[in-house]
């Protein structure tokens, strides 16, 4: 029985080294931080936020979304709000270089923010197929360019990624929306190659089961045995 303790002991310990790099952060201060959460007005995003901002109000918590905020945030959290339509590449650019002069060089990313349509490949219009690829996919590729070429300078951040089940058992209706989360694992696994040299630079792959957000509010009939649905707690 202590063997087999031990043994567990060694591999969660191993585990934890291997995925941060065989190395550790001593700047990591949740009082300096700042985290950048897309979609973070609504859903997982603002459950995130208000989860960090418990852990502690000094952590600086930006919020880019399209939508003003659904929830407060306690007296002395530190919170900024910019309204961003991530489907516009050119707000985008701008939005980022307003939070890199008023707030300082995010040192976490969370790309959490996505839209689903909800209709047939053949039913949906291009703009629904456009506006879904450019802000469930392409606008996390942007934000990567925009915030991790200061996080490897520092050797300094963590990219967070928010990912789906369909990615890899793509439902009905949710093609478009789907293709984009198969998408952004791919990032997520290039990204790992591609910041190898940056050992302090942390990323993380969330995939989720649908879960009860605005997101999904009335867009499939996806059979809860497949994919149970989740709530945001």
């Amino acid at each position: 029985l202590a063997a087999l303790s031990l043994l567990l002991w060694a591999t969660n310990f191993l585990n934890k080294q291997f995925h941060n790099n065989w190395t550790t952060d001593p700047d990591w201060d949740w009082n300096k931080e700042i985290v950048v959460i897309t979609g973070g007005s609504s859903g997982i995003g603002a459950h995130l936020a208000r989860q960090l901002h418990a852990r502690n109000p000094k952590t600086m918590i930006v919020i880019i979304d399209y939508v003003p905020l659904t929830w407060t945030p306690i007296e002395e959290a530190y919170t900024k709000y910019y309204q961003c339509d991530l489907s516009d590449s050119s707000r985008i650019r701008v939005i980022c270089e307003q939070i890199r002069n008023e707030v300082g060089h995010p040192t976490v990313l969370v790309n959490n923010a996505g839209i689903c349509r909800g209709t047939t490949v053949c039913d949906g219009s291009y703009a629904d197929v456009e506006v879904t690829i450019r802000t469930n996919l392409i606008a996390p590729f942007l934000l990567v360019k925009e915030f991790c070429p200061e996080m490897v300078i520092r050797n300094h951040g963590h990219i967070v990624n928010i990912s789906s089940m369909s990615a890899f058992l793509p439902p009905a209706k949710v093609a478009d929306y789907a293709a984009t989360k198969a998408g952004l694992i791919a990032l997520h696994e290039a990204l790992q190659l591609e910041l190898k040299k940056a050992t302090r630079v942390r990323l993380s792959l969330v995939v989720l089961s649908f879960t009860r957000t605005p997101l999904f509010k009335g867009k499939t009939n996806q059979s809860n045995f497949l994919f149970p649905v989740l709530d945001v707690e």
